[in-house]
């Protein structure tokens, strides 16, 4: 019976300090800010992304956006989305109000009051609706470009560039 005892009290001391730490460590890891494009032509990691919960906590990603396809580009629209980079579709991009060329090895910035392209990117759930996290969440989620060389034939199909996009979610 002592033996049983010992044990069980070892053991219960053990519970009771991994369940601290995870209490108190837990908390306080941070999503890696990452953005990453699964292939060659667009970066987005050459300045921190940030993702911002409004009062709402609607979430929104302002980013830069490199050009490294060695030519030019016409953005046609960003899509921000929880669904993993594979299951993002051309037709779920929003397209922005007037397209936006980019010379080859060219930077613009997006989101914000003083971003060369100023439509907020809402990020979405795969259902369309607006995704909603607190401030200090963590996300994880893809970043859809939709976008043309501008040599290409106006009536030449669009192309979709796709990046793993994650971070860790601030005020407004």
């Amino acid at each position: 019976m002592e033996y049983l005892i010992t044990y069980g009290l070892a053991l219960f001391v053990i519970l009771i300090v991994l369940a601290i730490l995870v209490a108190v460590v837990l908390p306080s890891l941070k999503a890696p800010e990452a953005c990453q494009f699964t292939q060659p032509g667009f970066t987005c990691n050459q300045k921190p992304h940030t993702l911002v919960a409004d009062s709402g906590n609607n979430i929104r990603v302002l980013l830069q956006l490199d050009n490294t396809q060695g030519k030019s580009v016409v953005v046609k629209g960003l899509l921000c989305t929880v669904a993993p980079a594979g299951n993002v579709r051309k037709t779920d991009v929003d397209l922005f109000a007037s397209e936006k060329p980019m010379a080859a090895g060219e930077s613009v910035t997006i989101g914000g009051p003083n971003a060369d392209i100023t439509a907020e990117i809402e990020c979405q759930n795969e259902d369309g609706t607006i995704v909603k996290l607190a401030a200090n969440s963590n996300f994880r989620g893809s970043l859809g470009v939709l976008y043309r060389f501008s040599e290409d034939q106006p009536d030449a199909p669009d192309r979709l560039a796709v990046a793993t996009l994650t971070g860790s979610v601030q005020a407004e």
